[in-house]
């Protein structure tokens, strides 16, 4: 049980840093991408057609990339609250039979 809990502890730090690593992406690649286009373009190495398929290329392959890393995170956190909410039940049952046993205590001292 407990190795379970130290999984999923480092299972939720991978998924932070990925987070954390996909917002850098989203902030650099773009940028990176219109300066080193547009410097190309205005050089005449490249078309503006040229620059715009390529750009279109990353954006498909980022998404496709990005859909499926967000699939199986999402699944990765259902599994995750899942497993939370039956926890929680146990441990409602659990203290609903104490609260019995200590009633009864109580009925059984006054007699």
């Amino acid at each position: 049980m407990e190795d379970k809990i130290l999984e999923d502890i480092q299972k939720n730090k991978e998924i932070e840093q990925q987070v954390e690593r996909w917002d850098i992406m989203a902030k650099i690649v773009p940028t990176t991408f219109l300066l080193i286009s547009a410097s190309l373009t205005v050089w005449g190495w490249i078309t503006l057609d040229t620059a715009f398929y390529i750009g279109l290329s990353i954006f498909a392959v980022t998404s496709v990339i990005w859909w499926f890393w967000t699939i199986f995170t999402i699944r990765y956190l259902i599994r995750i609250l899942n497993r939370a909410a039956t926890n929680l039940s146990e441990v409602r049952y659990e203290f609903r039979t104490v609260a019995k046993d200590v009633e009864r205590m109580k009925d059984e001292t006054r007699q």
